[in-house]
């Protein structure tokens, strides 16, 4: 079965892009949000027959991707330092011969590296979109919502496909990771 996707064309510096109207508000964790947003593509359809219902309207975007910005820039630091506190602790333990598990906290370090890296390239995709790298910039930044454009993509054999029928990996990707994606596409489908 086809579902097209809503995605709302906005314009910040001078450039446009797109983001899911859709999904971008269904997601599990907002560090992949980010993931959401293209480069604004022309060839998709302005009409839609059947599309799924726009959750991020043309009156929320600019405080939406603003409070993004922010959200995920506090998280990305939090990230590193929960990180940070878990290898100090484990040396310690780990220097003064006290066994604690080695491949617990190899598990446990592993899973915090991919939270990071998932926060730090969330934030440097939206650094590049808005053109700031601190929130303190963000009053300078206007979006300009546009229009909202149709995506459509298909599921077969546990991947997402475009209607062109090429591999969309994100929406792939989200599909293996995120429940809430999972959960927003199976009430569809």
């Amino acid at each position: 079965m086809k579902v097209e996707v809503p995605y709302l064309v906005f314009e910040v510096n001078g450039k446009e892009y797109m983001i899911d109207a859709h999904f971008s508000k269904k997601l599990e964790r907002i560090e992949r949000v980010s993931t959401l947003i293209r480069p604004i593509d022309r060839t998709l359809s302005e009409t839609a027959e059947e599309p799924l219902p726009i959750l991020l309207q043309k009156n929320e975007i600019e405080g939406f991707l603003k409070n993004l910005f922010v959200e995920v820039y506090e998280r990305s630091g939090e990230k590193l330092n929960k990180r940070l506190r878990h290898m100090r602790k484990w040396n310690i333990l780990r220097l003064i011969g006290i066994p604690t598990g080695f491949s617990r906290h190899v598990e446990r370090d592993e899973q915090l590296a991919k939270e990071n890296r998932e926060a730090m390239l969330s934030l440097a995709i939206l650094r590049k979109i808005l053109g700031v790298k601190t929130p303190a910039e963000l009053g300078k930044v206007k979006i300009v919502p546009k229009e909202y454009l149709y995506y459509k993509i298909e599921l077969r054999n546990g991947e997402i496909f475009n209607e062109k029928g090429e591999k969309d990996s994100i929406y792939t990707q989200l599909l293996e990771i995120d429940e809430g994606f999972r959960e927003a596409l199976m009430l569809r489908i």
